[in-house]
């Protein structure tokens, strides 16, 4: 259920109510050595109240969420596989900035995140595990000319904990990506990219390095 209200000519307020359920992949259920077949399936409750505007540089938006949740899926290292959490409660600040300054076209996503755990077991009042309670994103594009084109993406993670009982703590990390692209002619573009610009070495999850420092080339066919 959605409902909208135009304060001002270029600012409307949103209010959000919804309910969603989530069954365990098969993998969760079945996977050799990682799973657990007695997972039950998510059943949650959101509330959303934000603004959006628009300015003659671009377009925001701020929205603050709350998220009930029964039975959320979350891995449990003490038996190296998915458990249930009884309930768990997510409240989150997200503001969306977009906007185009001297030719470049900057999109910037912060996140501010409150994942608390609410079950009645020891772990209650912990933060769920692998969710940063900080992320930032930039982007920035900009064509020059008829044939080039290049951006940049800068990714913020802050700390997070591995486990439900916030034992094992992941560091924050930053990443820095280049891409570029030449426009060959109306169908075909060459295109590049460089990930983790500066070889940064992070982990999401406990024990899952995630790749350093990559190329990529391709040549694409848009029709």
């Amino acid at each position: 259920m959605v409902g909208a209200i135009q304060l001002l000519e270029n600012i409307r307020l949103l209010a959000n109510f919804g309910s969603a359920f989530k069954a365990p992949t098969f993998n969760e259920l079945y996977f050799p050595g990682f799973s657990n077949p007695n997972l039950r399936p998510e059943d949650s409750r959101s509330y959303e109240l934000g603004t959006r505007g628009k300015t003659d540089w671009g377009n925001w938006s701020l929205n603050a969420y709350e998220t009930h949740i029964d039975q959320l899926i979350a891995y449990d290292s003490s038996i190296f596989a998915p458990a249930n959490i009884d309930k768990a409660r997510i409240r989150g600040l997200e503001g969306v900035l977009s906007a185009q300054i001297k030719g470049w076209q900057f999109n910037t996503n912060l996140t501010l995140l409150d994942p608390i755990n609410r079950s009645s077991g020891p772990d209650r009042g912990n933060i769920l595990p692998r969710r940063a309670e900080q992320s930032f994103r930039l982007d920035a594009d900009r064509q020059f000319g008829q044939y080039y084109k290049l951006g940049a993406m800068l990714l913020v993670e802050g700390e997070r904990y591995d486990d439900l009982a916030n034992s094992r703590k992941l560091n924050g990390y930053v990443k820095f990506d280049l891409r570029a692209e030449y426009i060959l002619n109306k169908n075909w573009r060459l295109q590049g990219r460089i990930e983790n610009l500066f070889n940064e070495h992070y982990q999401t999850a406990a024990f899952f390095n995630q790749p350093g420092r990559n190329f990529f080339a391709m040549v694409r066919y848009q029709p």
